[in-house]
């Protein structure tokens, strides 16, 4: 999930590349890395309205701090990569935008500091969300701060429903009226249209929520997959009945799932539902009204939804100035300018303070975000699960396994049942080779 990613927008992880403006800003008279008590070097990973919105907010930072900031930013594809090149050398920024799922990845390295040693000293923790402030924690280590928070929502298209005279979905739906209402706008709907997008191979927006109904999750607290042969057989079962029906699309419709453009085949108007993005990275994309909606509940009522904590500000061991980035990462946390200025292009307001900043101030589809946000958050109290653990160390590999794996299961190259296997084969070997 890159691109513009439905995840970047609601927290929960990668990058927006497609749109990303690759390049190098230096608000020092240098383009050098190297850092000073006075100075820093911050890298993040954005598309173009990120990128202006966190220079704008350097800008403010070094006026009311003093110190300047070499500001390195580009798209998703080879951040990384780039990182662990300077990693190597020993020469990484003072203080980067991580990818939530890859924490544990990095914690692992031992390239990470410990942030507690500036906390509440230098960064009011506190001030996030109750349960994002461990979003950046690794058994028991916190090695980063959430700057934004989200969930995994469901669209629909309120326009096609009500052409079709098909009731809108409510939140207390369940998995069967998902199927109910995908078959019905498959059969009403004709020819190349499709009830929804087959989010068979989405761990993270769908198969989580779906596993954590079940008491399970992606992962244990110990690395390990947190479900078994039968749920991804259940899982991959499901899809592939809707699937047969029409009810959802076919496989060769899914490459473009993750494009917040016009190929995207919800924007392109042929489906009529579709999981992971918010309202308003897809509304202005759009002439249809929409709606957004919780991810279908359990038999048990429960949502399985979790708090998820968006990209995170890290310091790495190596940082030349690791004062000066815990007081910028405070300041995106804390000073209300820096916060009117990033908005949402982070997530989901993370806090109270965020929250009552910016709701004057959004669009009404960003709102509705926000006020979707705030619903699934008293439903998460109310489910009363434990918040996820973190991803282990491999998380990438494993959930690249699981989509093309899945892949193959929609086009017919594997069964679902051969699939299983190959998945499994694949994720305990990636994950063992992890952490050994």
């Amino acid at each position: 999930m890159s691109e513009l990613s439905r995840r970047g927008f609601l927290g929960l992880g990668a990058g927006a590349a497609a749109l990303a403006m690759a390049g190098c800003s230096d608000f020092t008279s240098s383009s050098s890395s190297s850092s000073s008590s006075d100075t820093l070097v911050f890298r993040w990973w954005g598309g173009t309205a990120r990128n202006e919105a966190y220079q704008s907010a350097l800008k403010v930072f070094t006026q009311k701090t003093g110190i300047k900031v070499t500001a390195q930013y580009s798209g998703y594809n080879g951040y990384f990569d780039k990182l662990n090149t300077e990693f190597a050398g020993g020469t990484p920024p003072d203080v980067f935008q991580m990818d939530t799922a890859l924490t544990s990845t990095y914690a692992a390295k031992g390239v990470l500091s410990d942030l507690s040693k500036y906390i509440p000293g230098t960064i009011a923790l506190n001030t996030l969300f109750t349960q994002l402030r461990t979003a950046g924690t690794v058994k028991g280590v916190n090695y980063g701060i959430a700057s934004g928070s989200g969930y995994a929502p469901v669209l629909y298209n309120e326009t096609v429903l009500g052409k079709l005279k098909i009731a809108y979905p409510e939140n207390s739906w369940t998995w069967d009226d998902f199927t109910a209402i995908t078959n019905e706008v498959a059969k009403a709907w004709g020819s190349g249209k499709y009830g929804a997008m087959d989010a068979s191979g989405d761990d993270s927006g769908a198969m989580q929520p779906w596993l954590r109904q079940r008491g399970k999750d992606l992962y244990t607290q110990a690395g390990e997959l947190g479900f078994d042969s039968n749920d991804l057989g259940d899982w991959w079962n499901y899809w592939a009945g809707l699937r047969k029906t029409g009810a959802c699309c076919p496989a060769d419709l899914v490459a473009n799932y993750g494009n917040a453009d016009s190929t995207n085949p919800f924007v392109s108007g042929s489906v009529a539902l579709t999981n992971g993005w918010g309202l308003s990275q897809i509304a202005p994309l759009m002439t249809a009204s929409l709606g957004e909606i919780i991810v279908p509940r359990g038999t048990n009522g429960k949502t399985g939804q979790a708090l998820n904590g968006g990209v995170l500000l890290v310091i790495p061991t190596k940082s030349a100035n690791p004062t000066g980035a815990a007081k910028l990462i405070d300041f995106f946390l804390t000073d209300k300018d820096a916060v009117k200025i990033m908005s949402t292009q982070r997530g989901l307001p993370p806090s109270t303070l965020a929250e009552n900043e910016l709701l004057p101030t959004l669009s009404s589809s960003a709102k509705t975000d926000v006020t979707y946000g705030d619903y699934v958050n008293q439903q998460v109290a109310t489910d009363a699960l434990a918040n996820p653990p973190s991803a282990p160390p491999g998380y990438g590999d494993v959930k690249t396994a699981l989509g093309n794996v899945s892949s193959a299961v929609a086009f017919g190259k594997q069964s679902v049942s051969g699939g299983v296997s190959s998945f499994f084969g694949q994720a305990k070997t990636i994950l063992a080779q992890a952490a050994a």
